[in-house]
This record gives structure tokens, C-alpha cells and sequence, in this order.
């Protein structure tokens, strides 16, 4: 798969909306003017409906995170506060009926509405369905208006099918997510067990990606059991176990800042240890990466 991936599906060209009802303007594509487009990379997969004189609706999902759906406003008309989301029958299946799905929060933004991903998936089910899912709520400017925004279902499961297919390419894991690890170890353990390796190996593949990252800088910690001679020893094999792991996967160890500092205070999490969960705190190795 390409870096950047790229599938626009059209449709025959009718008249797009927004329509006027009674209760103020509809923002919706018509049938012909709905367009998907998907884009992606190792990084980041999204599915994007442009929604005429409104903005966009999104499906995006970042690598290592579950798939979230917002709206983008050209300009928000909503008033901040609860809105009603929906599934609406479009104009070519009128006789069945309209439900309601949930309550959901407006933000007076440009992106006004943003679901989680449990509501995410209930969209997207929907779509299926052939159902517009739909967003109503007054205008922030007068309570007797409510304003809509609805996503057309027209042709999603093609475009679906291509956002599959870069989701099957995502990195395990987002920079956010990795920027600031940590290792943590059982009492005496010196080696890296299933869960230490899984967090190295999602850190490797990142930075084979990712050339923008620079430095890693790891650090060893202990608890305050024990000598603080030994603490000190136990601290530096452990960093250097998390050093050497990474530099036998291929990353370049001119790129690793490998220091230990035993039980040192000032690095403790917890200052008084008083039960094992405080000491299994204290007991890891840290990294931090750094990127231009």
C-alpha cells in the first residue's frame, strides 16, 4: 500500500442540498453529489463525506486508537449543549421509520460534534443500513431554529471496504502513545517478559516508519527494597536489557541515551513506599523519544 492512498467515489451529478423545512436548514449531499474519500498511511485512516455549504463529516481513525466520527463546520451554527443523533430514512426509502439513537454533546467550535467510539460504530452500522444517521439541534442565535446535518449513505460500503484495507496497514501504536513507556518489572526480574517485548516491538516498528525521531532517551529506576549498591546494578542491567533489545531489532544505537539511577528520590513515583503496588511503581525503565 502506497503512504498516502487515495479513493474518491462519485456518483451521477444531481443538486446538492442544504433544503429548507420548517424548522430550519437541512445540511446533507444529494444522492448524486455524494462523494466519499478515503485517505490514509501507516499513520492514520480516515473516510471523509463533504456535506455542501455545512463542511465535512469524518471517520478517522489514528493508529493505535479506536475509530472516532466528528463533524466539521465551515462555520458552527449549533448552540453548544445536547443534541439529538438519529437514523433517518433518505428521500428513496420514505415508509420506514426514523429512530432515535442517542443524546450527544454540541461544542460551539468547528468541530461541534465528535462521537466515541461505541456511537462511532453505530453510525457506521447505520450507513449500512442505507440509513442517514443525523444530528439536530437548535441554533446558538435563535431557540425556534433547528439546524440538521446529515450523512448520506450512498455508496459507503465501497468506500468502507477501501478504508478497511488501510486500516489492515496501521502502525500498532500512535507517537503519542509511545512518547513517554515505561517497562515495569517484577521484584528481581531482570530479563523482559511478553508485555516489556510487545511494548519494544510497537516502539520498533514506529521508528522504522517514523524517520523523524531522533533520540531515545532510557532510563533505569528502582524501589527503595534492598541495598542501594544493588538498586543501582539492578537499574543499570535493565536499562541496558531495554538498550540492547532495541539495538538487536535494527534501531541505530547512536540514537540511544542509556542512563541508571537505582532508588534515587528525586525519580521515585511513589516517595513512601508502604505496599508491593508502591515498590511495583517505583520498579521500571523509562523511555523517551524524541523527534524533530
Amino acid at each position: 500500500m502506497k503512504n498516502r492512498l487515495k479513493f474518491t467515489l462519485s456518483f451521477l451529478s444531481l443538486l446538492p442540498v442544504p433544503w429548507a423545512c420548517a424548522e430550519g436548514p437541512v445540511y446533507a449531499a444529494g444522492f448524486g453529489s455524494a462523494q466519499w474519500l478515503v485517505e490514509g498511511s501507516v499513520f492514520e485512516c480516515s473516510i471523509t463525506q463533504k456535506i455542501p455549504n455545512y463542511g465535512e463529516a469524518v471517520f478517522y481513525r489514528q493508529a493505535g486508537e479506536a475509530v472516532i466520527f466528528y463533524l466539521q463546520a465551515i462555520e458552527s451554527e449549533m448552540a453548544a449543549g445536547q443534541a439529538l443523533l438519529s437514523s433517518v430514512p433518505p428521500s428513496w426509502r420514505q415508509g420506514l421509520p426514523q429512530q432515535d439513537i442517542a443524546y450527544v454533546e454540541v461544542s460551539r467550535s468547528r468541530r461541534p460534534v465528535s462521537l466515541d467510539a461505541t456511537h462511532t460504530r453505530v453510525v457506521m452500522a447505520e450507513l449500512f443500513k442505507g440509513m442517514m444517521p443525523t444530528v439536530t439541534r437548535k441554533a446558538w442565535y435563535s431557540d425556534d431554529r433547528s439546524i440538521r446535518v446529515a450523512v448520506s449513505p450512498v455508496n459507503f460500503q465501497g468506500a468502507y471496504e477501501n478504508y478497511q484495507d488501510c486500516v489492515l496497514d496501521l502502525l500498532p501504536a500512535n507517537f503519542g502513545q509511545l512518547e513517554r513507556s515505561s517497562v515495569f518489572w517484577r521484584s528481581g526480574q531482570l530479563a523482559l517478559d511478553d508485555a516489556g517485548r510487545q511494548l519494544l516491538d510497537n516502539m520498533i516498528a514506529y521508528l522504522r516508519a517514523d524517520p523523524s525521531v531522533y533520540s531515545i532517551q532510557i532510563n533505569g529506576f528502582t524501589d527503595t527494597a534492598g541495598s542501594s549498591g544493588d538498586n543501582l546494578e539492578s537499574s543499570r542491567l535493565r536499562a541496558f536489557e531495554v538498550h540492547n533489545y532495541l539495538v538487536s531489532h535494527g534501531v541505530n544505537e547512536a540514537m540511544l541515551e542509556t542512563r541508571y539511577f537505582g532508588e534515587t528520590e528525586d525519580y521515585l513515583i511513589v516517595r513512601n513506599e508502604r505496599t508491593a503496588a508502591d515498590r511495583d511503581r517505583n520498579r521500571r525503565v523509562t523511555l523517551l523519544l524524541r523527534r524533530n
